[in-house]
């Protein structure tokens, strides 16, 4: 019996092999021995490294250094942010008709009718390829279509009766020199379809000093042709790209000239400039003016006196007259927008008359966009409108991950000092409210009164609106929710001779979890009032239509040991005037 092949087997399964039966340790050892073959590819294609790796002059830097680190870097370099791990040729890419065949390009070549004959081979180093049965044929310097055409016509002269295929299986590689200021320099291995731009971006590109503009190729010694990448970034135009041949040379100069943009363009930036570019070229590279702008903007213009050598700033007025005026290394432009243009909105929904979003100018009050949108129809509840703010729900938000680190801070000082011995169980309640603290997304609910009488007589709640706020008039509510630690959370219908504990009596009344100390009462208009209940109190609260009652969760024994009840009591308030104003808007 033939010696058994272990050496892709490991020394357990050599043990496990040696016991069984000889007519099944063949079989099993080959389904172990590729097992394992397939394993290690499996385990390769994991741990391989990506092609692309960020490079090492910006790795290990958040965003914001990012930026700040290359404050003086041109427009485009950021496109070479990541550099290649490894420079393998791309071989397997689809190839138009126009490639040009030479030595090293590898053909299939089939022969089928009469004559029958199949062979792949390399064009040689002389530029021919055998032909089965006709010999070598010069196919250097074809391209793949006329090589298609120059082989088809030949073997229907000479081989009646047969046909021929061709394939292009491999390409041929070819070496190309990336010099002067580039990011990786040194001599690539690529695939004889390279232009310029892929072999910048597969060696790096650029560094901090090197042009964009003025890439130069040079072809056996000489400068065959300059390459601007702006074409490709700014105007996507691959025209002027180059198809690279075996033994080129692509030389990155020095920066030249560049120019800051700075101020209301749509693109700020530092662009790389060629002598001379002008003013409307420059406009062209920051997108133009944003619209706050207005029409035939005034732009800042500083520019170094080459006589006296010193900077003037001056205006120049961008209309047809100074489209030409030539833009010189170290120049600066900045325009500034104009007050006033910049679009703000507004958007009211609910009992308008005239719903809807409106544009409002600076200045522009509560009672102004009421009017504008032709006042309250007669099923508006004024005494509910929820008045939103953007600034002041982000104000919210950091108010309450605040609260958040404060209640962690004081429950890790109670453990670490020893005051405190609880289990895990037991903190559940806090470790919610400290995640719900962080997730929550307020929706920044001004309290304000919203009554045209008020709006008329009082200043104070005819404020200024400003861009992104959101009224929401509701129609005239005729319910009370009662939620939280409740038998049965509900909206019980609104009867004026109710009082705060009717409602919780039709709700079934408290659960035993609830804190009858913590019980809050969020009006129509946001307000939230903190009800304590009190043996034998006879106090009375006003529970007005609209209003939502939240009964809370003890864990006061707990939070007062840790003493975080001052912290904890206040933000139920503000958690549940946010879902209360969101239940209104929703109904």
């Amino acid at each position: 019996m033939a010696p058994l092949l272990l050496s892709e087997v490991t020394l357990e399964e050599e043990e496990m092999l040696k016991q069984l039966p000889a007519d099944q340790r063949t079989i099993i050892a080959g389904k172990i021995e590729k097992k394992n073959a397939l394993t290690e590819d499996i385990e390769g294609a994991f741990n391989k490294e990506g092609f692309l790796v960020e490079r090492p002059d910006l790795d290990d830097l958040d965003d914001l250094d990012k930026q700040k680190r290359c404050e003086e870097c041109i427009y485009g370099y950021d496109v070479f942010r990541y550099s290649p791990s490894t420079f393998a040729p791309a071989n397997i890419v689809p190839v138009s008709f126009s490639y040009i065949l030479g030595p090293g390009d590898e053909l299939s070549v089939n022969l089928y009718g009469n004559n029958k004959f199949s062979k792949t081979d390399f064009i040689s180093r002389d530029g021919t390829f055998n032909l089965p049965i006709l010999g070598d044929v010069n196919l250097a310097g074809f391209t793949f279509a006329e090589a298609q055409n120059f082989l088809k016509k030949r073997i229907k002269q000479e081989l009646v009766g047969t046909e021929i295929s061709i394939n292009l299986k491999k390409l041929r590689s070819i070496t190309v020199y990336v010099l002067g200021e580039a990011y990786n320099p040194g001599a690539y291995t690529l695939s004889a379809l390279s232009t310029v731009t892929n072999t910048l971006f597969i060696s790096g590109g650029a560094n901090k000093l090197g042009s964009l503009r003025n890439i130069q190729i040079k072809r056996a010694g000489e400068l065959y042709k300059s390459y601007d990448l702006y074409d490709l970034l700014i105007k996507g135009d691959t025209s002027s790209d180059v198809r690279l041949e075996d033994g080129d040379t692509i030389f990155i100069p020095f920066i030249k000239s560049k120019i800051t943009v700075g101020g209301a363009f749509k693109r700020p930036h530092v662009y790389e400039l060629l002598k001379g570019e002008t003013l409307e070229d420059v406009v062209s590279f920051a997108g133009g003016f944003k619209a706050e702008v207005g029409f035939n903007p005034t732009i800042e213009y500083s520019t170094i006196n080459r006589v006296s050598n010193k900077r003037e700033i001056s205006n120049i007025l961008y209309d047809l007259g100074n489209f030409n005026t030539e833009i010189l290394n170290g120049d600066t432009l900045n325009v500034s927008e104009i007050s006033g243009l910049r679009p703000f909105k507004v958007k009211l929904t609910g009992e308008f008359n005239n719903p809807g979003v409106y544009s409002i100018s600076p200045g522009d009050s509560v009672l102004d966009l009421v009017n504008k949108a032709g006042g309250y129809t007669k099923s508006a509840f004024v005494e509910g409108a929820v008045f939103l703010r953007e600034e002041v729900a982000e104000i919210e938000r950091e108010g309450f991950i605040r609260s958040a680190d404060e209640i962690e801070k004081v429950l890790f000082n109670a453990i670490q000092n020893g005051n405190l011995e609880v289990s895990q169980e037991s903190l559940v309640p806090i470790y919610k409210i400290i995640e719900r603290l962080r997730t929550f997304e307020p929706i920044g609910r001004v309290v304000t009164s919203l009554d045209t009488l008020e709006l008329k007589t009082d200043p104070y709640n005819n404020f200024e609106l400003r861009d992104g706020d959101k009224i929401h008039i509701p129609k005239r509510p005729s319910s009370v929710s009662v939620v939280g630690e409740v038998l049965k959370a509900t909206s019980i219908k609104f009867l004026p001779e109710y009082q705060l504990d009717d409602y919780l009596d039709s709700a079934g009344g408290l659960t035993d979890q609830a804190d009858d100390q913590a019980i809050y009462v969020i009006g129509p208009d946001g307000q939230a009032k903190l009800y304590k209940k009190r043996f034998l109190s006879r106090k009375v609260v006003q529970v007005m239509p609209g209003s939502t009652i939240v009964v809370t969760r003890s864990s006061k024994p707990l939070w007062d040991a840790i003493q975080i009840t001052r912290i904890v009591a206040p933000i139920f308030a503000d958690l549940a005037t946010s879902a209360a104003a969101i239940a209104a808007i929703n109904n």
